[in-house]
């Protein structure tokens, strides 16, 4: 009984340094999103405006360039990964990003390398 008791505890702590790894970021404190440099960040919000380049396409979430707030930087090496034209698919639409907050030339941005960490967000 004291091993279960243990395990249960250990799985429970592992549960919660996990939960705290990953910063839910909301509509309201997006503009603190500096703050979570190097963090792995869980992001909704709407694609505001976007373009694809030769190399790369960005979404700007938080307003349209250049006063968006972050943007979304997505490979032209990685499109492979995705099954649909990544512009038309989430431009103007709320999404859900997961993925690690970086600087570029002073502006936030996550890199997203799979579909996984760029999905459309249900309104209910």
């Amino acid at each position: 009984m004291k091993i279960l008791l243990i395990i249960c505890s250990l799985l429970a702590v592992s549960f919660s340094l996990k939960a705290q790894q990953d910063v839910v970021i909301s509509q309201l404190d997006l503009k603190e999103i500096t703050k979570a440099v190097g963090k792995e960040v869980v992001l909704v919000d709407s694609v505001y405006d976007g373009r694809a380049f030769d190399n790369h396409t960005l979404l700007n979430i938080g307003g349209k360039y250049p006063g968006q707030i972050i943007s979304v930087f997505i490979a032209k090496n990685d499109y492979k990964n995705f099954d649909h034209d990544i512009l038309s698919s989430f431009l103007h639409k709320k999404v859900t990003i997961n993925g690690k907050v970086s600087m570029y030339n002073g502006k936030a941005q996550i890199i997203v390398t799979r579909p996984e960490q760029l999905k459309l967000t249900l309104n209910l």
